[in-house]
C-alpha cells in the first residue's frame, strides 16, 4: 500500500481508539520505519524483544532504568515519531541534558529515521525541520536541553520524553512537566510522560521513579527447571576463581588473580543451571512481570542480558577495567544505582560514629568549640569540638524555629547563648535564604567570631575551597569541594556524633546527600552534590567543618584575606559599613 495512504489509515485507526491507547505503536514502527544498518529492510525487534511492551505501554507515566548500549534511546526516538505520526494535532517535547546533546541527537538519531521512512518523510516538510523543531504532519516535536537553557519551552505538550534523567537539570525537568498540565486542561486528555536513564545513586532521578512504580523485570523461563525467574546481575552471575559476592569485584582482582571473565555465567536463581544466551534470546521464553501490576506508574528495569545478542555477562565484567570509577561501571554497564565512599555518607560509617556523650548547652558547658547552622523556617544547629587532627566530635545538635512575634529573633538569641555556653571561637551560618539571620548573628558576636556563608559552584582558587572577607565577615565556599571534604571525613572515621534524640534525623539528612556527575557548559562532567530528601543537618555539619577550617587556617596564618585577632572591643560597631547596610549587594553573591 502507498505509504501516505497507510499512514492515513493508521491515523484513523488511532483516533478511533482511546487517547492513551498505544498498543498498536510497535506495529506502526515495524511497518513504517527502516533498519538503521540496512534501510532496504524494515525495522524489527529481533534481539530487542523486550522493547515492544515498553512501546505499547499506555500508562500515563513510564520510567525505564537501563544499562547502556541496549537500544533504549533508539527505541524512544522511534516511539516519539510514531506517536506524533498517528496522533495528529499533538505536541511532544523531547529533552536531553544539554542543548548540544539535543542537537546531536536530533541529527544523528531522529533525522536518519525520518529520511529512511517514506511515511515520515512525506509528513515532515523541509521548511519546518530543524535540530530543535520538527513538524510531523499536523503535530510538532520540540527537542531541547535542560542545562544551558534559560527556561523550559513554553508550549503545551501531550507527551514529554526525558532522555538521561539523572544527568539533566531536575528543576528544569519539573518545569517541563507543567507543560503536560496545560495540554490536559486544553484537550481534556491525559498527558504522557516517558523517562529513561542510566542511573546514578539510589533515591534520585530514574531510580526514585522506578522505586515508585510497578517495578517490572524481564523474566525468563529456564530451559532446565522450566520456572519463570528474574535473575539479578550481582546475585546470579558467577565468575570462576572469585568466591566473594560479585559486588565486591574490583578491577585489580581481574588482573592480579588472572580471572578469566569469558567463563562467567548467569545462573538460574531457582535451579542454579546456566541461563544460556540461546535461552535468554528466545522471545517465547521471555516476558515482563510487574511486581506491583496495579501501580499507576509503570517502571521497567533493563539489564544487559535482556538484549543477550549484544553482549555476554563476561563482556560486561571485562568492561570494569575500562572505568576509572566502579560506580560508573555499575551505572552504565549493569544498569543499577550504586554508592560508595565517594558518592555518599556510608551507613556503616555512621553506625560507628554515634559514640560521643552529648553535652548539655548550659553555661560553661565547653570551650574551644565551633558552630554551624543551616537557615530555614526551622534552623538546624550543630556544635563540635576539635579533639585532635584526626577527630572532630559533634557534642550537640538541635533545631530552632524562627519567631519574631515578640520583637526579637529566637534563632539569633539561641545562637548567642550557644556561642557563649560552648565557648565557640568560630561559627558559620547559612546566608540564604534569609541573610538577616546571619547578619544579626554577626552583630551579636565578637568581631571575627561569626561568618555568613554563600555556596559557590566554582572553587575560589586551586589551593582553597574558601574565599574570606574578614571585614564584612563573609565567606564564599565551594559547595562541591567542602561537601567532598566533609563526607570523606565522616567515611574515614574522623567525625563522631553525640548519641542524642537527633540521631535518626542526622543520619537521614546525611544519607540524603549524594554525589553525581552532570555535563557542564563545555560538555565536560561536573561533580555536584544533590539531595534525595531533607538534608539540613548535612549542611549544618558542613558549615561547622568550614568554621573548623577557619580556626586551623587562622592558627597557621594562611587564611585568604587575613582574619583579625579577636578583640574585646567590637570594632565593627564603629565601622561606617554598618550604617545603611546594602542588603541587595550582600544577597547578590552567586548561589
Amino acid at each position: 500500500m502507498n505509504p501516505v495512504a497507510q499512514g492515513f489509515l493508521d491515523r484513523v485507526r488511532a483516533e478511533a481508539q482511546a487517547h492513551t491507547d498505544l498498543s498498536h505503536l510497535s506495529q506502526w514502527v515495524v511497518r513504517n520505519t527502516r533498519h538503521p544498518k540496512d534501510v532496504t529492510k524494515r525495522w524489527n525487534w529481533r534481539g530487542h524483544e523486550f522493547q515492544k511492551d515498553i512501546v505499547n505501554d499506555s500508562a500515563s507515566e513510564v520510567d525505564v532504568r537501563k544499562c547502556s548500549q541496549v537500544g533504549v534511546s533508539e527505541l524512544f526516538a522511534r516511539l516519539t515519531l510514531a506517536y506524533l505520526a498517528v496522533k495528529q494535532n499533538h505536541t511532544a517535547i523531547y529533552t536531553l541534558p544539554t542543548a548540544a546533546f539535543a542537537a546531536k541527537f536530533s541529527k544523528s538519531r531522529l533525522d536518519p529515521i525520518i529520511s529512511a521512512s517514506p511515511t515520515l518523510s512525506a509528513m515532515v516538510p523541509s521548511d519546518s525541520d530543524s535540530a530543535s523543531l520538527k513538524q510531523v504532519g499536523r503535530s510538532f516535536l520540540h527537542i531541547a536541553g535542560t542545562f544551558t537553557q534559560g527556561a523550559a519551552i513554553s508550549v503545551p505538550a501531550d507527551m514529554l520524553i526525558n532522555d538521561e534523567v539523572d544527568f539533566s537539570d531536575q528543576t528544569v525537568l519539573t518545569t517541563y512537566e507543567s507543560r503536560l498540565g496545560h495540554a490536559e486542561e486544553q484537550k481534556g486528555g491525559k498527558g504522557l510522560k516517558r523517562r529513561f536513564s542510566t542511573p546514578t545513586v539510589g533515591g534520585f532521578g530514574i531510580s526514585a521513579g522506578l522505586d515508585d512504580s510497578s517495578q517490572a523485570r524481564y523474566a525468563v523461563k529456564c530451559n532446565n527447571c522450566h520456572q519463570w525467574v528474574m535473575p539479578d546481575f550481582f546475585e546470579d552471575v558467577v565468575l570462576p576463581g572469585f568466591d566473594d559476592h560479585l559486588i565486591k569485584l574490583e578491577k585489580q582482582d581481574i588482573t592480579e588473580r588472572h580471572l578469566d571473565v569469558s567463563k562467567a555465567k548467569l545462573l538460574c536463581p531457582t535451579c542454579k543451571h546456566e541461563l544460556t544466551a540461546r535461552n535468554l534470546a528466545d522471545p517465547d521464553k521471555r516476558q515482563w512481570i510487574h511486581a506491583r501490576p496495579d501501580h499507576p506508574r509503570h517502571g521497567y528495569q533493563v539489564f544487559p542480558y535482556d538484549a543477550p545478542l549484544i553482549s555476554s555477562v563476561g563482556h560486561i565484567l571485562s568492561q570494569l577495567e575500562k572505568y576509572k570509577r566502579k560506580a560508573d561501571w555499575v551505572n552504565f554497564k549493569v544498569g543499577l544505582d550504586y554508592e560508595d565512599a565517594e558518592t555518599s555518607v556510608m551507613s556503616e560509617a555512621l553506625s560507628r560514629a554515634f559514640s560521643v556523650r552529648p553535652v548539655l548547652p548550659n553555661p560553661g558547658a565547653a570551650d574551644g568549640c565551633v558552630l554551624g547552622m543551616d537557615v530555614g523556617k526551622t534552623c538546624h544547629i550543630m556544635v563540635g569540638k576539635r579533639i585532635n587532627s584526626a577527630r572532630m566530635e559533634i557534642i550537640h545538635a538541635e533545631t530552632v524555629r524562627q519567631d519574631i512575634s515578640k520583637g526579637e529573633n529566637a534563632v539569633v538569641l539561641r545562637v548567642s547563648e550557644l556561642l557563649e555556653n560552648f565557648g565557640c571561637s568560630r561559627a558559620v551560618i547559612d546566608a540564604g535564604p534569609d541573610f538577616s539571620i546571619a547578619l544579626a548573628a554577626i552583630d551579636a558576636g565578637l568581631f571575627g567570631q561569626v561568618y555568613a556563608n554563600y555556596y559557590t559552584r566554582n572553587a575560589p582558587s586551586e589551593l582553597s575551597n574558601l574565599r574570606v572577607d574578614p571585614v564584612d565577615q563573609i565567606l564564599k565556599s565551594y559547595r562541591t569541594g567542602t561537601l567532598d571534604h566533609m563526607v570523606k571525613a565522616i567515611n574515614t572515621g574522623r567525625v563522631y556524633f553525640c548519641r542524642s534524640e537527633e540521631k535518626e534525623t542526622i543520619t537521614n539528612h546525611l544519607r540524603a546527600l549524594k554525589r553525581v556527575s552532570k555535563p557542564g557548559a563545555s560538555g565536560e562532567d561536573v561533580a555536584q552534590w544533590i539531595s534525595t530528601d531533607a538534608d539540613h543537618y548535612g549542611h549544618a555539619l558542613n558549615y561547622l567543618m568550614i568554621a573548623d577550617e577557619l580556626n586551623a587556617n587562622s592558627l597557621a596564618g594562611n587564611v585568604i584575606g587575613v582574619l583579625p585577632m579577636a578583640s574585646s572591643v567590637k570594632l565593627k560597631e564603629i565601622n561606617p559599613k554598618r550604617d545603611g547596610y546594602d542588603y541587595a549587594r550582600k544577597s547578590s553573591y552567586p548561589a
